[in-house]
């Protein structure tokens, strides 16, 4: 009997782990509240970011990790929650 629902999609493979963000390290804001501005946030990181920073590691522009069930993109220096499903 066929359903409407959609099969279960595993996470990407290749998209790091990286547990929690640790706050004695260096971290990347969140940008998790859609109603705050992208531009109020960048003021944070500044001009100069040239990827993000997860746990004292850097990581490219456009990169993704996943924190625990959550995954992350890196745009500009700010970390954004995307969908389960990474592409």
């Amino acid at each position: 009997m066929a359903t409407n629902t959609l099969p279960e999609t595993p996470p990407s493979e290749g998209v790091p782990q990286v547990g929690a963000a640790d706050p004695e390290r260096r971290n990347s804001p969140i940008q998790t509240d859609p109603e705050e501005s992208f531009e109020l946030v960048r003021e944070e990181v500044g001009d100069e970011a040239a990827g993000c920073y997860f746990n004292d590691v850097l990581y490219a522009d456009g990169a993704y990790v996943a924190s625990g069930s959550t995954f992350l993109r890196c745009e500009q220096g700010v970390w954004f929650e995307v969908d389960e499903r990474v592409p």
